[in-house]
């Protein structure tokens, strides 16, 4: 008795902690939303099952796949225009080592 107790406790406080606000329609959630106007990278990786639960809810709605494929081009468009540059600290070790390389190669095969 004493051991179903605690177990007890942590499932009422599950119950309770649950948030029972429901949309009518999944695909009008807040991170769909915020997906579809900044794109899939400016949800936080805590709001990321959320997220998840609500892509999976709208999936099944008669206009959710249309809305999903929006939101994924539009990711796909982001991720290809920050592509587009070679810039930051990784772009500077791959350059230096590209250069070093190339460097060492060309000594090589000039026989110094």
């Amino acid at each position: 008795m004493v051991k179903l107790l605690p177990i007890a406790i942590i499932c009422f406080s599950v119950l309770l902690g649950q948030e029972t606000e429901k949309t009518e329609n999944p695909c009008q959630s807040e991170l769909i939303k915020k997906a579809k106007r900044e794109g899939v990278r400016s949800i936080k990786i805590t709001e990321v099952p959320t997220y998840l639960i609500d892509l999976w809810k709208c999936r099944k709605e008669k206009e959710g796949k249309k809305t999903l494929k929006r939101i994924n081009e539009k990711t796909y468009i982001e991720d290809y225009k920050s592509a587009e540059q070679f810039v930051g600290f990784t772009a500077t070790c791959a350059y230096c080592s590209a250069a070093t390389v190339l460097i060492f190669y060309i000594i090589k095969l000039s026989g110094n």
